[in-house]
């Protein structure tokens, strides 16, 4: 006898409990593996870090000191040169940092004060060993002096010491160069007075001593160079 399989009708309520309990198992695999494949969020952009010029801090120790001046002189300011306070012909140099101290020794009698300057600069610059020449011979294109060559102090092979004598001082010069402004003090100005001054530099650093007025003497011009020049690394 051959018997006939008549399926045991599925109940409706059987079928949709089997639907969400598929759901739930495929809901919950789901969450598994998102949790095993999660990534660390990206991070923020790094802001690159800058190079600094040559800290003032760094240029201070190397300025002439009270003991290094003879009697009578006084400290009138010191402080840094930034950027803002360079001209476009320095920056294109390579200037990075500078230091510019004055002294100031008053005069005897009716005789005016002596001052001493002297102006520290760093730079970066392939042609470090032409930057004295450039300064000086830029200085030297100033009307309404007269310049010549001095004996050259113990400062190094990159020296250059000149005297300046005014010759014509109701001139009205052409604007200064702004490396030589920035260097020697110079200004757009008819110069009043002469000077003497000595430029050298060691390494990255430039530095120019100048004195100007009655007290001028090329022979403490001398020594201050060279006690400025031995003060560099």
């Amino acid at each position: 006898m051959v018997r006939t399989y008549i399926p045991y009708p599925v109940s409706p309520f059987f079928m949709q409990r089997s639907f969400f309990l598929i759901l739930a198992l495929l809901a919950g695999a789901f969450l598994l593996c998102a949790g095993c494949t999660s990534t660390t969020p990206p991070q923020g952009p790094v802001t690159p870090v800058s190079t600094a010029p040559a800290a003032t801090s760094t240029l201070a120790p190397y300025a002439l000191s009270p003991s290094d001046l003879p009697a009578g002189y006084t400290l009138q300011s010191a402080h840094a040169r930034t950027a803002a306070d360079v001209s476009s012909v320095a920056l294109d140099l390579g200037w990075q940092a500078g230091y510019v101290s004055t002294w100031t020794q008053p005069g005897n009698g009716t005789a005016g004060s002596t001052t001493l300057t002297q102006t520290i600069t760093v730079y970066n610059t392939k042609n470090q060993s032409s930057l004295v020449s450039i300064v000086a011979n830029n200085e030297e294109q100033q009307p309404g002096l007269a310049f010549s060559d001095l004996p050259l102090p113990a400062t190094g092979p990159d020296t250059h010491a000149l005297s300046a004598v005014v010759v014509n001082a109701t001139s009205t010069p052409a604007a200064t160069s702004g490396l030589v402004a920035l260097q020697a003090g110079s200004s757009s100005s008819a110069p009043s007075q002469g000077y003497i001054e000595v430029l050298f530099d060691k390494g990255q650093i430039l530095e120019v001593i100048r004195m100007t007025g009655p007290g001028a003497d090329y022979a403490t011009l001398t020594t201050l160079a060279e006690t400025a020049y031995a003060k560099l690394p």
